[in-house]
């Protein structure tokens, strides 16, 4: 563990973590630390089943539907209102069968590096506040290189194939399975994303999450496709409450809203992209 001195550095220790952190490099940090390459995740994605054939990445997991059953008899037999959580069981899922399994990336790989980038944001920031600088001029340095530790942390996770996110609904108890049962059917339809889940019980009264997944959070026009399906089956709406895109990379690595950093939690917003769909005639291609 880093001793007191080295956490609240003099001028050199700032300017010696300043020039570590310009010097991370989310492209070489990756590969000095792996073999696995982009080619190899291309070569994997190219085994995969051709078109035309229907695929279930949840095959015989007891929680998620399956290529035997109908929706109406998944949906019975899991009604998120009344499936309790137990250990090991706390999502109910959904495949889009449509779509091949993708890779998964290196996610311990970017867990590595990400959680490493954050220390230095960590340290940075503490060592800013006790420079003895106003604060005017801390909260300054800190906002600009949290900005460059967020550049870094989306290099990284391109870098590791860590590209899925998720449009994240929470619908009251009592309009669970209504609102689950409409996603499932729209994913199984090859209507939404590659996936969904919703969360098992835990508190009668408590609001549920429900994901709805895309396979690459770089990919706009594949998002806004998504949302406004979502409008379509009446989950949000351009003049409602707004609701929220998150990448899976930010979850790995303990990003949630309230962070120590600052970090937004979420990439986009529901106003965001719609607005995004009406600026670039999105809808016409739909």
């Amino acid at each position: 563990m880093d001793s007191d001195s080295d956490f609240y550095g003099d001028e050199e220790t700032i300017s010696r973590l300043k020039a570590r952190v310009d010097d991370f490099n989310a492209e070489t940090w990756w590969k000095s630390h792996n073999d696995v390459t982009s080619h190899a995740f291309r070569e994997d994605f190219e085994k995969q089943p051709g078109k035309g054939h229907l695929h279930n990445k949840f095959e015989g997991r007891i929680g998620a539907w399956q290529l035997n059953e109908s929706i109406d008899s998944f949906l019975a037999r899991l009604p998120p209102a009344t499936t309790n959580r137990t250990p090991g069981f706390d999502w109910i899922w959904v495949a889009n069968p449509f779509i091949p399994g993708e890779s998964s990336g290196a996610v311990a790989a970017f867990k590595q590096g990400g959680e490493e980038r954050l220390r230095m944001l960590s340290k940075f920031i503490a060592m800013s506040n006790a420079s003895g600088k106003t604060p005017f001029v801390a909260k300054r340095g800190i906002s600009k290189e949290r900005e460059e530790t967020v550049q870094d942390l989306r290099d990284l996770a391109i870098a590791c194939n860590v590209l899925s996110g998720k449009w994240m609904l929470f619908p009251e108890p009592g309009n669970v399975n209504e609102v689950w049962g409409k996603v499932a059917r729209a994913t199984a339809n090859n209507e939404l994303g590659t996936a969904a889940k919703v969360e098992t019980r835990v508190e009668s009264e408590k609001e549920r999450l429900i994901c709805i997944y895309t396979r690459d959070f770089r990919d706009k026009g594949d998002i806004a496709r998504v949302l406004n399906r979502m409008r379509e089956l009446e989950f949000v709406r351009p003049s409602g409450k707004q609701i929220y895109y998150k990448c899976d990379a930010w979850t790995e690595i303990g990003i949630y809203g309230g962070n120590e950093w600052d970090i937004p939690a979420s990439m986009y917003s529901s106003n965001e992209v719609f607005l995004y769909i009406k600026d670039n005639f999105v809808l016409r291609r739909m």
